[in-house]
């Protein structure tokens, strides 16, 4: 469900920063970790399904971004980003 940014609080903003930039980390670790373990597969045995599952979640990782850039861009907006 999308939210519309401009009517949320100073406050309510700041947690959905808060929670997108957390959400987005956790889940660029995972594909890090999943690129990891794939290129070690590939190398200690042959091609294998879980070898392309980083592939298949990283059209959900640039959604994610993508809403952490919009929130990000709301926050300098209204001049309530904290650090950079």
């Amino acid at each position: 469900m999308k939210k519309n940014l401009k009517g949320l609080t100073d406050d309510e903003l700041q947690k959905e920063y808060r929670d997108k930039s957390i959400i987005f980390s956790i889940f660029l670790g995972l594909i890090i970790v999943m690129v990891i373990s794939s290129i070690i597969t590939l190398f200690m045995s042959s091609i294998m399904a879980n070898t392309f599952l980083p592939l298949a979640f990283l059209p959900l990782l640039l959604i994610f971004w993508k809403q952490f850039n919009n929130v990000k861009k709301e926050m300098k907006s209204r001049n309530i980003m904290k650090n950079g």
